[in-house]
């Protein structure tokens, strides 16, 4: 029982000085693995090759997700796909505020569905909110849309999910999707009724026309983009400058449906049994969609944007790959027999195990995801999570569904760098945004423990 009581206080003391900043979740995880494997006296051998090495390698899969996605997006980027792609719903959106606000986030969704990193953030953020905030639309407003429109475009890009991929493995992410999805678009419609749309400014029935009118106009810009692509000259390819034929805003769905593809032909599963592993159909769909990308916007230079995309992305996310080694290491220091025979007697006596005290349990402390706090997913939320895991009391699918749910707050976290770029951009105060968003994202964090405890028990 000491030795569960000075593995806990570990995680405290850890949690602690990542919450104030002193130590970096980067070298805390790590430092907390290294913590937990001296304190359940696991010998050194054991140490280096189960959870120093053993560990880092543990997330590859993850970090494989992550790096193709990073990959694809920088595709996206350079040829400049999600640049057009907004500036075309901009130019079509029209002049009504509900209208302009609608299409900007619709077409910010289908840009994050591929794309994802503060560079996408700025690329997009330095178009959209200038067109909103000139339609007259309250700057914390645009930005609060545009958080709410990324999260939306994430919940379906297999990229964003690498570090649940890690834990809790990623047969059960796909099962999230179309949930999560649904969930963040509703709340991104609902935030755009309420403060777009204000009293006095039209009726109910004019703020639903101007809602078919942005969801119509979206999908019409593409159609039209398509059919001048296919009217352009061959010629017009070899133009430094050249618009980005129709055809290419496509590239966003297709890791989408490669992953759903993979699961309607084969089912997800081992190859031995003639399956897909979802994480290898999410690879497989970054890498189709890169080509295609790359091919239908630059074929002359197919090879250069391929691997330059590839070099660029592994810099994009190079914290990320090194956070999923500390992740890993801690995952097997928590996961090794000799520590789990001392820490899980001790972590069922504390812990809830019913439904509803679960639901009650995450529901009332989600915002505790908050500025890094200790359910924050890339901090100590991480650890909360693996040592959840270890119990082995509770379905891998629903701990996976509740700590999803749980990220959802973390949208609206003053210290995310989105957050802070796009509100230093609009020139709104970070925490302006944070009141802004915070009952929205928590009660889309609700709605999931909901569906989670009434769905997948």
């Amino acid at each position: 029982m000491t030795t569960g009581v000075l593995i806990i206080l570990g995680f405290v003391v850890f949690a602690a000085l990542m919450a104030t900043k002193k130590l970096q979740t980067l070298l805390a995880l790590p430092l907390m693995a290294a913590w937990v494997s001296a304190v359940s006296g696991l010998s050194l051998p054991v140490y280096l090759n189960n959870v120093l090495l053993g560990g880092a390698m543990k997330l590859g899969s993850a970090m494989a997700v992550v790096i193709f996605g990073a990959m694809f997006a920088r595709v996206i980027m350079k040829t400049g796909i999600a640049d057009a792609l907004i500036k075309t719903a901009a130019e079509l959106a029209g002049d009504h505020p509900v209208t302009i606000a609608l299409v900007m986030s619709l077409a910010t969704v289908f840009v994050f569905l591929g794309v994802s990193g503060l560079g996408a953030v700025i690329m997009v953020g330095s178009i959209a909110i200038p067109i909103m905030t000139g339609a007259g639309i309250k700057p914390v407003d645009a930005v609060v849309l545009q958080l709410l429109a990324m999260g939306v475009g994430l919940a379906a890009n297999t990229a964003s999910y690498g570090i649940w991929i890690g834990i809790f493995g990623g047969a059960v992410i796909p099962s999230y999707y179309l949930p999560m999805f649904t969930a963040s678009i509703l709340l991104l419609l609902s935030y755009l009724f309420i403060y777009v749309r204000k009293p006095g400014s039209g009726s109910f029935g004019n703020f639903i026309i101007g809602v078919l009118k942005g969801i119509i106009s979206l999908p019409c810009s593409l159609y039209g983009a398509v059919v001048r692509a296919l009217r352009r000259k061959p010629s017009s390819l070899l133009k430094e400058k050249r618009s980005v034929p129709g055809a290419a805003f496509l590239a966003p769905l297709i890791p989408v449906v490669i992953v759903f593809g993979s699961k309607a032909v084969f089912g997800f599963g081992k190859a031995e049994d003639g399956m897909v592993d979802p994480v290898a159909a999410a690879v497989f769909g970054f890498i189709c969609a890169s080509l295609y990308a790359a091919v239908v916007v630059r074929p002359e230079q197919l090879v250069q944007v391929f691997t330059g995309a590839l070099v660029d992305g592994i810099k994009d996310v190079a914290g990320v790959v090194f956070l999923f080694m500390g992740i890993g290491m801690l995952v097997a220091s928590v996961m090794h027999p000799q520590v789990a025979a001392v820490l899980n007697p001790l972590l069922k006596s504390v812990v809830p195990e019913s439904h509803w005290a679960l639901f009650f349990f995450f529901a009332v402390l989600a915002p505790a995801a908050l500025y890094r706090g200790p359910l924050n997913m890339f901090g100590m939320g991480a650890g909360i999570a693996v040592l959840f895991v270890s119990l082995g009391t509770i379905p891998g699918v629903v701990l996976c569904g509740i700590f999803l749910s749980v990220g959802a707050i973390q949208g609206a976290d003053p210290t995310n760098s989105q957050n802070v770029w796009l509100s230093g951009f609009a020139n709104v105060d970070v925490n302006d945004v944070l009141k802004r968003m915070l009952p929205f994202v928590w009660l889309e964090c609700c709605v999931m423990l909901l569906y989670v405890t009434l769905t997948q028990w």
